[in-house]
């Protein structure tokens, strides 16, 4: 399986003292929106098409992952708390590793969940050694049995070089 790794991009600034529910609300900024769209032009040229796109239940991550789907005809959104911020990788590999038929596949989601289990996935380790930028991506390219330290890391992208692509 590939494995498409997004961070959502730049949301609106957290409110001081504001519990998980208000958070969870937070929106793209109109910058982060374009920003959003750009990179899901992108992407969408450098993957193809997606048999499973999945997403974080908090705003930012879903519409970060829409900007995506509207490049890819026929893909469905599936949000999935797995993709949330507090996750382990491990929890993240074993619905992956649930999912029937899947070739290619998306998730989009938060920092630092993401760069734990990309550097999990890699090599096994719990302390991330990368950080995706908020709007960045990497790809992936995992066993049959998904497990830490056998993927292999095919591309990383910070956000700014992703928007360059055309």
């Amino acid at each position: 399986m590939k494995l498409l790794v997004l961070r959502h991009d730049e949301a609106e600034p957290r409110e001081a003292g504001a519990g998980p529910e208000v958070d969870a609300k937070r929106a793209l900024t109109p910058e982060g929106h374009k920003r959003a769209v750009r990179a899901g032009r992108a992407l969408a040229k450098l993957v193809g098409e997606l048999d499973l796109l999945a997403t974080s239940p908090l705003r930012r991550a879903r519409e970060t992952a829409e900007a995506l789907r509207r490049e890819l005809d026929g893909v469905e959104l599936t949000e999935t708390d797995v993709l949330a911020p507090g996750k382990s990788p491990a929890e993240v590999a074993a619905w992956l590793g649930a999912q029937e038929g899947i070739e290619q596949a998306a998730v989009v989601g938060h920092e630092p969940g993401l760069s734990q289990l990309v550097t999990w996935l890699v090599s096994g380790l719990s302390s991330p050694w990368l950080e995706i930028g908020k709007g960045g991506a990497c790809l992936l390219e995992l066993p049959d049995r998904i497990a830490p330290g056998q993927a292999r890391l095919l591309w990383l992208l910070r956000p700014g070089q992703l928007r360059k692509l055309r």
